[in-house]
């Protein structure tokens, strides 16, 4: 009998969840901009292995094109361990998601390796920039009672990406020349972040919620 009405009570929340989602529609529409801005970034995670085997066989090139990613992430972090931010504004998130796929869609101009490891950390850092941004937003935008289940469907709908994206940049790199890839993942990120920018500009931000 408990389980039965904990289950009840677990799809209960999940579309009370939903229907938040479905009134705010500024939130539902980042929550759409990170899933197709997601497919590109997971999709270069498959291609990171080929573009370093143009430089080389040696798999310290890799290594190198994850550090950076990662030293770019590390440094996002010592920033905001020293600067406080109270307020987000969603113009400021998806121009971090503009910069972060032109970035990516960068990577098909150059073979240089070393301007490569370059993008790659600007990429980590935008993506770490990104990381605590939406949440900061999304504390200040959800009523507190809705917190945890906001987070938990906007995290779903987000990594759903990841399976599409593996699938399909897995599959593509067998076709068609890494360089052409990393412009339509980039492509893909700059189209979605630019129109939710213009429609965030036309609709007008959501307002905060009072906790």
């Amino acid at each position: 009998m408990n389980d039965n009405n904990d289950n009840t009570s677990y799809f209960s929340d999940l579309r009370l969840g939903f229907s938040f989602l479905n009134r705010q529609k500024m939130i539902f529409y980042l929550v759409i901009t990170m899933f197709f801005v997601n497919i590109g970034a997971n999709g270069v995670n498959v291609l990171f292995p080929f573009l370093a085997k143009n430089v080389s066989d040696d798999a310290k090139y890799l290594g190198y094109i994850y550090s950076s990613m990662s030293m770019g992430s590390l440094l996002t972090g010592l920033i905001f361990s020293v600067k406080s931010i109270h307020k987000v504004e969603l113009k400021v998130i998806y121009f971090s998601f503009l910069l972060q796929t032109a970035g990516i869609a960068a990577l098909c101009f150059t073979q240089n390796f070393l301007i490569i490891l370059i993008f790659v950390f600007v990429i980590g850092l935008i993506t770490g920039f990104i990381g605590v941004l939406i949440p900061t937003f999304v504390q200040h935008s959800v009523p507190i009672h809705l917190l945890g289940r906001m987070n938990s469907i906007m995290m779903a709908i987000s990594m759903l990406s990841t399976p599409v994206a593996q699938f399909i940049f897995g599959v593509s790199v067998d076709y068609f020349n890494i360089k052409y890839l990393f412009f339509i993942a980039g492509a893909l990120g700059i189209v979605t972040s630019l129109c939710s920018l213009l429609i965030n500009e036309r609709k007008g931000a959501p307002r905060e919620t009072v906790m």
